[in-house]
């Protein structure tokens, strides 16, 4: 298995994403101290709307351990984790 450049990383359209593996951060979740997993069901990479740094705004369906799945619409996608400013965040699980 190899590892995604930068360049690889920023070249991703909204079709790849679909069906990545995520993990989130949210203020729902211990205030944004848990992680959780998720899976990437839509995207956007148009630049206009992409936060400084992200990769893309999606909708994800995260999976909290115990308690039924969720749905989170436009919440920044990162290609590595970020600090625990950014709330909500996501960023892939393999970055």
């Amino acid at each position: 298995m190899t590892r995604q450049t930068k360049k690889a990383t920023a070249a991703l359209d909204a079709a790849t994403l679909l069906g990545e593996v995520a993990l989130v951060r949210s203020s729902i979740w211990m205030n944004g101290k848990k992680k959780i997993a998720a899976i990437v069901t839509d995207a956007s990479t148009d630049p206009a709307f992409l936060p400084d740094g992200a990769i893309a705004l999606v909708a994800l369906t995260c999976f909290p351990p115990g308690v039924p799945s969720r749905m989170m619409l436009d919440v920044p996608l990162y290609p590595a984790p970020v600090d625990e400013s950014a709330l909500p965040a996501a960023w892939l699980k393999n970055g």
